[in-house]
């Protein structure tokens, strides 16, 4: 229950580990990016060697580095925090009772965890963890390429060999010395010969990959030979441990309660090899939680020396950020209960030299005999874990705060990175630039340009609108309308003559009158009429795409070299001066205003209130419902059963019919009458209404260019848009500096996206 609760702790950190873990990842891409994009700015033509070495930014290759370490860092505190086990490193001086430790609590026996006398039996790193139904071991094997590294090279360096070898082949036909001088040098050299002497025992696993197999038989991959193997093999000893980087091992451990606890072997400190014990802790910061030092009480070593001293240093490195070394790492007390008088010796020695003479003043020391399993568990894991209980949400946070503390000063590093670009950036501008007297002058003509172009555009719109005579499409719409709806009262308003009257002699003789019948009748033939004059909206339509087209002109006659360069650039693939790809500009001139709206939000500086003036012209919809019908209204008025008498204006049902055919006849020869005159009324309302189309395009021109071309952002904007796009407006005038600019441009974009970044709150 214990661990349960820690583990459910640290997940409810990662999410906001895993944000900031991801945005220094961000940043490192947009780092690698900005090295790229000064790279190939240096180089341009008109940058000279000055301007060049400005750009050279000599410690971005650092930055970038230490970028990276804390993209990293937040990486490995992330899968920290997503453990499913809380783990424990056991480690100490060979001959002290680790591997008994590991039995005990594991439950696996000298076939899977050797133990010894006198000699080191452990050669391989081992993580251990509980599984109630598997049993196997999972070995990770070296590569030909990491065991010459890892392995042999350091044994080369060692020993002060010249050179190491670079092959496996190579290694096999190595020659070395048969003896040293110094004790340390020959003991490392008789590693150095015996793994050489047993290569082809073990070169077939150097594989690189992972390799599975029964617990049964892991004890001659994890371990060294035992002497009586090492006497019976007549110096031919296989030694399939040196192929094996590191081992994971599943079984059922005999405490229940310590079912989410994973054990890390640590083979001996004070190893005799070549940084044996060093690479044995690399790599395992925030991979364990706690170290047990075990310790054991012999005629030997019952103080604590040089060796144990060290290993207690080395293990610093593995806690990392954690503040309190009592916190982190345990001293276990291997007693034997036989030798009581060993055991008080050790006993002594931890409270005055290694406590300062206070119990558990620096380290806490847990006493037990790490043969027997109940006394284990009873007396190191269970006072272990309360401990760990306490300990381990407050290591957390220290490791999360010292790793956030680290960051710190990598942002602000960056952020001196981007304050010398800036300055570099400046000079650049200065120097190698257009000066900004002459954009200036060019947002001037431009606006200029357009704004003339959109006046006559609007000029000529007036006169249309204020013509005298009637838009020839417009009466020919109206016309089309009007007869359509005739048509369809001749056939019986949709349903034929006959069959029209006979449904209503079925209703009125059914309802006994012929309100019944007449009162849905009218309102299904005003709304029919109303519905079939909206045809008018294809007119309005081709008005509204016409307006579009030629507003669409005025901009292709003064930028027509930018619509031409995306034309150009989405055929060949090719990418704006801000560094995106252009869309298709279609012919059509809604499409060649849509994409001048996109032109303006997406320059490398944004125009948002020219964007916002181009698409409230592309968002207007002129329509039949709403531009004309409410002036028609009062036409359809007629066609109601309750009707205002003409001259007292009292109401009155204008149906009164006889139940019979007769009778639906003279209902039929009624309706024909209202809805005709009703269809009239509105032609020629809408004849009258002939110039409201052109009016309101003129209305709507005039608005635009008004709202673009005189609004309190305009100038401003046109000036940032220029800039921009200054070298696709005038390609020819500017030719020489486009793909300058476009590089400083893109130079420019990522240094704001790391600036953006650096500013986010966590980072």
């Amino acid at each position: 229950m214990l661990i349960d609760a820690l583990l459910r702790a640290r997940l409810r950190q990662l999410p906001e580990v895993e944000r900031e873990s991801a945005r220094w990842r961000t940043l490192g891409e947009r780092l690698d990016e900005l090295e790229g994009a000064l790279a190939d700015l240096r180089v341009h033509g008109t940058m000279d060697a000055e301007l060049a070495a400005a750009l050279a930014l000599p410690h971005l290759p650092e930055t970038r580095l230490a970028v990276a370490e804390a993209a990293d860092s937040f990486r490995v505190i992330a899968s920290r925090f997503t453990r499913t086990t809380v783990n424990i490193g056991v480690s100490g001086a060979a001959r002290m009772g680790k591997s008994t430790l590991l039995q005990s609590v594991s439950g696996l026996d000298d076939n899977q965890i050797p133990t010894g006398h006198g000699i080191p039996v452990t050669a391989v790193r081992s993580r251990i963890f509980h599984s109630p139904a598997v049993r196997r071991a999972e070995l990770e094997m070296h590569s030909p390429e990491s065991f010459l590294t890892e392995v042999i090279s350091p044994l080369h360096v060692a020993l002060g060999l010249a050179s190491a070898p670079r092959t496996i082949a190579e290694f096999g036909r190595w020659v070395y010395p048969e003896a040293l001088p110094e004790t340390r040098d020959r003991l490392l050299l008789t590693r150095l010969r015996e793994v050489h002497g047993a290569l082809e025992s073990y070169e077939p696993l150097l594989t690189g990959g992972v390799k599975t197999v029964p617990l049964e038989q892991v004890r001659r991959f994890v371990a060294y030979p035992t002497h009586e193997e090492i006497t019976e093999g007549a110096g031919r000893v296989g030694r399939a441990y040196a192929a094996v980087r590191e081992a994971r091992i599943e079984c059922a451990f005999p405490h229940e309660d310590v079912a989410r606890i994973g054990i890390v072997d640590l083979p001996g400190l004070g190893e005799v090899a070549a940084d044996a014990d060093r690479r044995h802790v690399a790599g395992l910061r925030n991979e364990v939680d706690a170290v047990l030092v075990v310790k054991r009480s012999s005629d030997t070593s019952s103080f604590f020396d040089e060796t144990d001293t060290a290993g207690l240093s080395l293990l610093d490195e593995v806690r990392g950020f954690v503040r309190s070394t009592g916190e982190f790492t345990y001293l276990v007390h291997n007693v034997d209960p036989d030798k009581p008088h060993l055991a008080e010796n050790l006993r002594g020695d931890l409270l005055r030299n290694v406590n300062g003479g206070e119990p558990d003043r620096f380290f806490t020391v847990f006493e037990t005999d790490v043969r027997d399993p109940e006394r284990v568990g009873r007396e190191l894991l269970s006072p272990l874990l309360k401990r760990m209980a306490e300990g381990l949400p407050v290591m957390d946070s220290e490791v999360l705060a010292g790793t956030r503390t680290q960051a710190a000063a990598v942002r602000d590093r960056t952020r001196l990175q981007l304050t010398d670009l800036r300055r570099a950036l400046d000079q650049v501008a200065r120097r190698a630039g257009v000066p900004e007297e002459v954009n200036d002058a060019k947002a001037a003509q431009l606006r200029s340009g357009i704004a003339g172009r959109l006046r006559g555009l609007a000029a000529e719109l007036a006169a249309e609108a204020h013509g005298s005579k009637m838009d020839p499409g417009f009466g020919e719409a109206v016309g089309k309308a009007y007869e359509g709806v005739l048509t369809w009262i001749e056939d019986g308003f949709g349903k034929g003559a006959d069959a029209w009257r006979e449904e209503a002699l079925t209703c009125m003789v059914t309802e006994g009158h012929s309100a019944a019948f007449a009162g849905p009748e009218f309102s299904r033939i005003r709304v029919e009429i109303s519905r079939r004059f909206s045809a008018l909206d294809d007119f309005f339509t081709a008005r509204l795409t016409a307006a579009w087209d030629r507003t669409a002109a005025v901009f292709e006659a003064e930028c027509g070299a930018l619509f031409q360069r995306d034309k150009g650039r989405q055929a060949d693939g090719v990418s704006g001066s801000d560094g995106t790809t252009a869309s298709p500009v279609a012919g059509s001139g809604r499409e060649v205003l849509a994409e001048l709206a996109e032109l303006f939000a997406r320059s490398s500086q944004p125009c948002p209130g020219l964007a916002s003036a181009v698409n409230s012209l592309l968002d207007v919809r002129l329509e039949y419902r709403t531009l004309l019908y409410p002036r028609v209204r009062p036409d359809l008025a007629p066609l109601n059963l309750q009707v205002s008498h003409p001259v007292t204006g009292e109401q009155m049902q204008q149906v009164a019919v006889a139940l019979t055919e007769e009778g639906a006849e003279d209902l039929y020869e009624l309706f024909g009458g209202l809805a005709e005159q009703a269809a009239f009324r509105i032609q020629k309302s809408l004849s009258q209404e002939a110039a409201v189309p052109a009016a309101v395009i003129h209305a709507l021109v005039e608005q635009f260019e008004d709202t673009l071309i005189r609004s309190g952002t305009s100038a401003q904007e046109f000036r940032r848009f220029v800039r921009s796009y200054r070298n696709d407006l005038w390609p020819q005038e500017f030719q020489g500096i486009d793909e300058a600019n476009s590089r400083f441009a893109r130079v420019v974009r990522v240094a704001q996206d790391i600036s953006s970044i650096l500013e986010e709150e966590q980072l």
